[in-house]
């Protein structure tokens, strides 16, 4: 009897044992997608800036980084190390692709040095572009690229007409969509009409720097004339701009 309960203790533990080494551990929950694979979204805010009638313009990009997110500039006062924003104002809500930030707003203080930036959110946290600060009294840093443009409506481009007097009277417009006209020149050109067209046409006299209309004078008969002007803006682009053109035929 002895022997037989040893037996059977032996192989109860044995039981046991092997119990244990087949149990399967309980499995980790597995993380979830936005805690292993969500990064924060990418955000800059561009140098230049534009301020027009009381609106400012601030421009950058934004990489949402493929979660939804929202976009805010931040406004506060200056120097750039003091970030203190305390103002907001909405740009975009849930973004998803990468691309450029655009936001025209008045609510810029009236405060000696400003500093914006912005700031977008998504579900992995909040980045902030760095600070572009700057004087309030100064108008804009954004860079004018764009030349000035001359309309000629008398005599107009690509036009020829024939008079039959000797004088003459040159309209134009002028427009510039940047830093604004800073100067002009307006040349008068004078050919040879023969052969039933006009030569190479050479400069006749000075340019004058008036603004539009100019009245020409001292035409000659069997001449051909144009005007070409020059422009220039605030930033220093420039265009040239030839006019139609007008042939002196007294006798018609």
């Amino acid at each position: 009897m002895g022997t037989l309960r040893s037996l059977t203790a032996v192989v109860t533990l044995a039981t046991v044992a092997l119990a244990g080494c087949d149990a399967a551990p309980t499995p980790s929950p597995s993380p979830s997608p936005t805690s292993a694979f969500a990064a924060k979204p990418a955000i800059h805010i561009d140098d230049s800036w534009k301020s027009l009638d009381g609106e400012w313009t601030f421009t950058g990009y934004v990489d949402p980084e493929f979660e939804s997110t929202d976009v805010i500039l931040e406004i506060g006062p200056g120097p750039a190390t003091l970030r203190q924003f305390d103002r907001q104002v909405p740009v975009a809500q849930d973004l998803l692709e990468a691309g450029p930030l655009t936001i025209t707003t008045q609510d810029i203080p009236d405060i000696d040095v400003i500093c914006v930036r912005f700031t977008a959110t998504n579900s992995a946290g909040t980045s902030s572009s760095s600070p572009l600060c700057f004087p309030h009294d100064l108008p804009s840093f954004a860079v004018d690229s764009v030349p000035p443009t001359t309309t000629f409506s008398a005599p107009a481009f690509g036009s020829l007409t024939v008079i039959t007097v000797l004088t003459f009277t040159v309209a134009w417009t002028e427009a510039d969509e940047g830093s604004g006209v800073a100067s002009r020149s307006l040349q008068r050109q004078v050919a040879t009409f023969s052969g039933a067209a006009c030569g190479a046409f050479t400069n006749d006299g000075a340019a004058s720097t008036a603004a539009s209309p100019v009245t020409a004078t001292g035409l000659v008969d069997g001449k051909c004339y144009q005007w070409l002007e020059k422009l220039r803006d605030a930033a220093g682009n420039t265009s040239q701009t030839t006019s139609g053109t007008i042939r002196v035929a007294l006798g018609g």
